[in-house]
């Protein structure tokens, strides 16, 4: 797996500007560590907009404004319009994401952190119900994002053993 990063290439405040002109938003660009990531002369870049999940949005209509929004602020960021770079792309939204993965509403993080007291909500990692059921990942404890989901793992590991 590649690691999620900002690319060598850009400048040392790159990560800088990008907090704050792509404060919800990630970039990664794996073919700057993996050139087989991407054709010959070409780059893959993974844009992650975090958006809010299906609750009956518009999601044709609302993917042309988030779009053009980001490649705006990518413009800005890199002193460089991009739009015209994307040879191919794809777009996966939270109706997407739920009609794959099952996950409710397309939430790649499980039920709403944005209380403080959501950290004490999430699914436990061992189910109280069925002896042998354990979960992990980003919507049980201890949370989402890449290091939470690993440490979720770990858990669960350490009471299977």
């Amino acid at each position: 797996m590649a690691r999620l990063q900002y690319c060598r290439c850009f400048p040392p405040d790159f990560i800088k500007a990008v907090s704050g002109a792509l404060s919800k938003s990630w970039v990664n660009i794996t073919s700057k560590d993996i050139p087989a990531d991407a054709p010959e002369g070409s780059e893959n870049w993974f844009v992650m907009v975090n958006v809010p999940t299906h609750t009956g949005q518009d999601w044709e209509a609302l993917i042309p404004a988030y779009k053009k929004a980001v490649l705006e602020k990518l413009g800005k960021v890199l002193n460089k319009q991009i739009e015209q770079l994307i040879e191919t792309e794809k777009v996966l939204t939270p109706t997407g994401i739920e009609a794959a993965t099952s996950s409710l509403g397309g939430s790649l993080y499980g039920t709403s952190s944005n209380s403080r007291y959501a950290a004490f909500l999430r699914h436990a990692n061992e189910s109280s119900k069925i002896r042998g059921l354990y979960f992990c990942g980003g919507s049980v404890h201890p949370g989402g994002g890449i290091p939470l989901c690993l440490l979720s793992a770990k858990i669960v590991s350490d009471l299977i053993k």
